[in-house]
C-alpha cells in the first residue's frame, strides 16, 4: 500500500495532466453536440448579411484580439516586466480557447500556457500569475460597470431572475475578496502570516514577489482597466453591428443594454461562457425593442460570431499557427490516408441518381467509368504513399499531390461527388503548405537496377494470363478467347479493370483473383521502387581533410566532444566561404552531426544554416547531438526545436581534494588497495605491443561481463593505434597483471582534460574504478589540468518538465529498468561532486522525435 501511495505521489502530476485533457475531450465533444444548431444558423445569418456590416464587424474582432494583447502587455508593465504584443496576442487566444471547458474560465486559465511565456520572456511564474491576475480583475471588474446598466434595466422590466442576481452579487463578493486578498499579502496581514505558517511552498512563491524593490505602476494599471474599458466598448459597437448588418435600425441604448446583458451572463456564468443562456436572453431583450424573433436570432447569431466563434477560431488558429506543429507535419498524411480510404468507398458504391442524370448530359459514360477507376486506383495508391509521405519523400509528396488532384477532379467526373472533391482539395492545400518538409530523395540508382527484374516481372504475370485466358475452357467464363482476347484480359484483370468480364465457375473466380492479386502485388513492387528512400553515402574523408579538420579544432575548438569530431567514424563538411565544418554521420535520411559546428561563435548560426541546406540537396533531414546548454538560443533563433537529453559533469580538479569528512570514502578505498597491494600507474607514450594486447584482454573481458559491444559517434572504441599515443593510466593486482585502466584524451578548452574508456576485468574488486579515478585525477592536477570532464549520463537532470516529451524521458530515466543503469551512472560521478550541465538534441520538427531514436542508434552502432 505504501508503494503505490508512493508511487502515486510521484506520478500525480501526470495523472491529474491525462484526468483533465480526458476531461477536456469530453467536454469539446458535448460542447459541439449542443452548439450543432447554432453553427448551423451562424452560417446562414451570414449568408445574408450585409457585407460591408459583416466586414466591419470582422475588422473589430481583429481589434478585439490585439487590444487584449496589448492589456497582457500593460499588465506586466505594470509589475515592471516585459512580454512583446505578440506573446501576449497568442495566450490570450489560447487562454481564451482553454476558458471555454474550464470552470470560471477568466480566472482559472491563467494557468495554463505559462511554462511558453516563461521560456520567451524570461519572466517567472510568480510574476506570470501576478500579471495574469491583474488581467483578471480589470476584465471582471469592467464587466461588473457594464453589467450594471443591464440589472437595472432588468428590474424595471421585472424580468431579472434570481440566478442572474445571485451569480452577479458572488461575482462581486469574489472580486472584494481578491483585491482584500492582495492588499493583506502586501501588507503582510493574517492570511499573509496563514500562508506563511501552513502553507510554506506557496508562502514563499508570494514572498518572492512581495520582497521585490519595485511597487506596482500604478499608470499602467490605469492603462490595463482603459484597455478592457475598450474591450466592453467594442462589444457594445459589435452588437450595434450585427443590428445593421441583418438591416435593422440600431440605437446606442439598445446596444448598452443589450451587450450589458451578455456581460451579466458571462459574469453569472461558471461554465462554457454562457453559451445557450445568452442566445436566449439576449434574442428576448431584442424583441422587447421591437425586432421580430426572426431578426433578433439572426442578430445574435452574428453577434455571437463576432465575440465568441470567431475569436475561437482564432485561437485554435493560434495552436496551430507553427509550421513545424507535430498535428500540422502529420495532418497532409493522416488527410492522404483518409483520402484512399474515401476514395475507395466512393469507388465501390453507386452515384447518386440525381446527380449522374445532368452528368450523363455532359459526360460520356465511358468516361464516368474511367473516372470510377481512377478513384479506385488512387485510393490504393494513396493508402502506400502516405507511408512514404510520413518520412518526408519527395517523390512521394510529387505522386500524393497528382493523385489527389486528379481525385478531385475524378470524384466531380464520376458523380459529381463535391464532398469527396472538397477533401482532395483540402489534402492538395495541405500539401502545398508544408511542400518545404518533403525533400528525401529516391534512389535512381536502385531504380535503374531494378528496372529491368521490374519488367521481367510485369511481363511475366501478363505472359501467364494470355496463356491462362488462352487455354482455360469455356465454361468457366462463358467465352472462348483468342490470342488477343486473352492479352487483352490478362492486362484489363492485371490492372483491375475487366469488369465485364464474370466467371460461372470456382475455378474461374479463383483464376481471375489470381491476376488480380499478382497485379496488386507487381504495382506495389513498382510503387516501392519508384519511392523507395535515397541513402546519400558522403566520400570517405581524407587525410588531408582530416588535418585540415584537425586545424580548425585546434583555432575554435571549445567543446568536450572535439577528439571525437576526427574519429575515424565521422564525415566532415566544410564551409565554401569561410571557416569552418561539420562533424557528422548519416543514415538513410538524417545527417546527425556531433555537437556544434566548429567555427567561429559568431558564425555558428550561418554555419548551421548553409549545413542544413546542404543537407537538405542531397535529401537528409538534419539533427545535432549534444548541444551545450551556451549555444542553446543560436538554435531556438534558427527555429530548431531543443529536447534535453542528458547532464554533462565536470570535475574542478583546482578544488578536488581527499581531505574533509565528505572523502572519507575515498581515502578509505585508496587505504584498502594500497595494503593489499595494488598499484596505480600512468602510462606516457608510445606504448609497445605487449602492454596494448594486456589492456585488449581487459577490454575484451569487459565487453563480455556487460554484455555490450563497441559504441561509436560521441565516445571512442578500443583501437590500438589511438590508444598507443595517449596516456594510459592502469591498475595492477600484486602480480602485476592490469585489472582495470582508463584512457586520457585532449579536450577542446584550454585547461580541460578528458578520458574515454573506463574498462575492468569481471574479477577487479569492488572499487577499483574509484581508486583509479582517484589516482587519475592526482595525476591530472598534477600536470596543471583545472579541469576533467566526467562525460554525459543520458536522460539525467530533468526536474521540472516542461512538455509530454520531457515528461517521457523523466519517467523512462526514474521508471524504466531498461534505463536503470543511467541512474547508476550518475551516482558513480555524483561522488566526485562535479559541476553538473545539460545537453541538448536539436532538431526541426516534432514528428523528426520519431525517427531519431533509430537514427542515433545505428549512427553509435555504424562504424562507417
Amino acid at each position: 500500500m505504501k508503494k503505490e501511495k508512493a508511487l502515486f505521489q510521484t506520478q500525480k502530476k501526470i495523472i491529474f495532466q491525462i484526468a483533465f485533457s480526458l476531461l477536456f475531450v469530453a467536454l469539446g465533444i458535448f460542447f459541439l453536440q449542443q452548439e450543432r444548431s447554432e453553427i448551423y444558423h451562424v452560417k446562414e445569418a451570414i449568408e445574408h448579411a450585409n457585407v460591408y456590416w459583416l466586414s466591419l464587424g470582422v475588422v473589430l474582432v481583429f481589434l478585439f484580439v490585439l487590444v487584449q494583447g496589448f492589456m497582457y502587455v500593460f499588465s506586466f508593465k505594470a509589475i515592471h516586466k516585459k512580454i512583446s504584443l505578440l506573446t501576449g496576442v497568442l495566450l490570450f487566444l489560447k487562454r481564451n480557447l482553454i476558458s471555454v471547458f474550464l470552470p470560471a474560465g477568466l480566472l482559472t486559465n491563467m494557468a495554463f500556457f505559462n511554462n511558453e511565456v516563461e521560456r520567451k520572456e524570461k519572466v517567472n511564474k510568480t510574476e506570470i500569475y501576478v500579471a495574469s491576475t491583474i488581467f483578471s480583475i480589470s476584465s471582471i471588474l469592467t464587466g461588473i460597470l457594464f453589467g450594471l446598466p443591464a440589472l437595472v434595466w432588468l428590474y424595471f422590466k421585472s424580468s431579472l431572475s434570481n440566478d442572474l442576481l445571485v451569480g452577479f452579487g458572488i461575482l462581486i463578493v469574489l472580486v472584494l475578496l481578491i483585491v482584500g486578498l492582495i492588499v493583506d499579502l502586501i501588507k503582510k496581514g493574517r492570511v499573509y502570516r496563514f500562508i506563511e505558517k501552513h502553507v510554506p511552498f506557496l508562502f514563499q512563491v508570494i514572498n518572492d514577489f512581495t520582497s521585490r524593490d519595485k511597487a506596482f505602476s500604478k499608470a499602467y494599471l490605469l492603462t490595463v482597466v482603459l484597455l478592457s474599458v475598450g474591450i466592453e466598448l467594442i462589444g457594445v459597437a459589435h452588437l450595434y453591428i450585427a443590428v445593421k448588418a441583418v438591416g435593422g435600425v440600431p440605437s446606442i441604448a439598445m446596444a448598452l443594454v443589450g451587450y450589458s446583458i451578455v456581460v451579466l451572463i458571462l459574469s453569472s456564468s461558471p461554465f462554457l461562457r454562457g453559451i445557450g443562456a445568452i442566445e436566449v436572453a439576449l434574442s428576448f431583450a431584442l424583441t422587447v425593442f421591437g425586432f421580430t424573433t426572426a431578426a433578433a436570432i439572426s442578430i445574435v447569431f452574428i453577434f455571437r460570431f463576432f465575440e465568441f466563434w470567431g475569436v475561437l477560431l482564432l485561437g485554435l488558429g493560434a495552436f496551430l499557427s507553427k509550421r513545424n506543429n507535430l498535428f500540422i507535419r502529420l495532418l497532409p498524411t493522416l488527410l492522404l490516408f483518409g483520402l484512399g480510404i474515401v476514395n475507395i468507398v466512393s469507388a465501390i458504391t453507386p452515384a447518386l441518381p440525381d446527380r449522374l442524370r445532368p452528368l450523363l448530359e455532359v459526360i460520356p459514360l465511358y468516361a464516368i467509368h474511367a473516372s470510377t477507376w481512377l478513384v479506385f486506383f488512387a485510393g490504393f495508391a494513396m493508402l502506400a504513399i502516405s507511408v512514404y509521405l510520413l518520412r518526408g519523400l519527395r517523390n512521394a509528396w510529387r505522386a500524393a499531390l497528382v493523385l489527389s488532384a486528379l481525385s478531385l477532379v475524378a470524384h466531380l467526373t464520376k458523380g459529381i461527388d463535391w464532398e469527396e472533391a472538397l477533401l482532395s482539395g483540402v489534402v492538395v492545400l495541405s500539401l502545398l503548405y508544408q511542400r518545404r518538409y518533403y525533400f528525401i530523395k529516391t534512389d535512381i540508382h536502385l531504380i535503374r537496377r531494378s528496372l529491368l527484374p521490374g519488367l521481367i516481372v510485369v511481363a511475366t504475370a501478363l505472359l501467364f494470363g494470355t496463356i491462362g485466358f488462352y487455354f482455360i475452357k469455356p465454361v468457366h467464363f462463358n467465352a472462348d478467347f483468342t490470342l488477343w482476347d486473352s492479352f487483352q484480359e490478362a492486362v484489363t484483370s492485371f490492372l483491375l479493370l475487366n469488369v465485364d468480364l464474370t466467371p460461372v465457375t470456382r475455378f474461374g473466380h479463383q483464376f481471375l483473383y489470381g491476376m488480380h492479386m499478382v497485379g496488386i502485388l507487381t504495382m506495389g513492387f513498382v510503387l516501392f521502387l519508384l519511392l523507395r528512400p535515397f541513402i546519400h553515402t558522403p566520400e570517405r574523408s581524407e587525410e588531408e581533410e582530416r588535418t585540415q579538420a584537425l586545424q580548425l579544432l585546434e583555432k575554435y575548438g571549445n567543446s568536450s566532444l572535439d577528439y571525437f569530431k576526427t574519429y575515424f567514424d565521422k564525415y566532415f563538411w566544410f564551409r565554401d566561404k569561410g571557416e569552418g565544418f561539420v562533424a557528422y554521420k548519416v543514415t538513410r535520411t538524417y545527417a546527425l552531426a556531433l555537437g556544434n559546428p566548429v567555427c567561429d561563435n559568431k558564425t555558428l548560426g550561418e554555419v548551421i544554416k548553409e549545413f542544413d541546406a546542404y543537407s537538405s540537396r542531397v535529401g537528409l533531414r538534419t539533427a545535432y547531438y549534444r548541444i551545450p546548454e551556451r549555444s542553446k538560443e543560436v538554435y531556438e533563433m534558427l527555429g530548431k526545436k531543443l529536447l534535453p537529453i542528458g547532464e554533462e559533469a565536470t570535475l574542478n580538479l583546482e578544488t578536488w581534494t581527499l581531505e574533509g569528512k565528505h572523502r572519507a570514502a575515498f581515502r578509505n578505498i585508496v587505504n584498502k588497495f594500497t595494503k593489499m597491494g595494488y598499484v596505480f600507474k600512468a602510462n606516457v607514450p608510445p606504448h609497445k605491443a605487449p602492454f596494448l594486447q594486456q589492456l585488449h584482454a581487459v577490454s575484451e573481458s569487459w565487453l563480455r561481463d556487460t554484455q555490450r559491444s563497441e559504441f561509436l559517434f560521441s565516445q571512442g572504441m578500443f583501437s590500438e593505434p589511438e590508444l598507443k599515443e595517449q596516456v594510459l593510466f592502469t591498475l595492477e593486482d600484486p602480480e602485476g597483471k592490469i585489472v582495470a585502466f582508463v584512457n586520457q584524451i585532449p579536450d577542446g578548452l584550454p585547461g580541460k582534460t578528458n578520458f574515454d574508456l573506463m574498462r575492468k576485468t569481471e574479477d577487479a574488486p569492488n572499487g577499483a574504478m574509484d581508486f583509479v579515478f582517484v589516482k587519475m585525477f592526482e595525476f591530472m592536477k598534477e600536470q596543471g589540468f583545472k579541469k576533467c570532464d566526467l562525460g554525459m549520463v543520458p536522460l539525467s537532470g530533468i526536474d521540472k518538465p516542461n512538455n509530454l516529451q520531457e515528461q517521457v524521458i523523466k519517467l523512462a530515466y526514474e521508471k524504466i529498468g531498461q534505463f536503470g543503469h543511467y541512474k547508476s551512472l550518475r551516482s558513480f560521478k555524483q561522488k566526485f561532486d562535479p559541476e553538473w550541465h545539460m545537453m541538448y538534441m536539436a532538431y526541426n520538427s516534432s514528428i523528426d522525435l520519431i525517427f531519431l531514436p533509430s537514427a542515433l542508434e545505428k549512427v553509435v552502432k555504424s562504424r562507417s
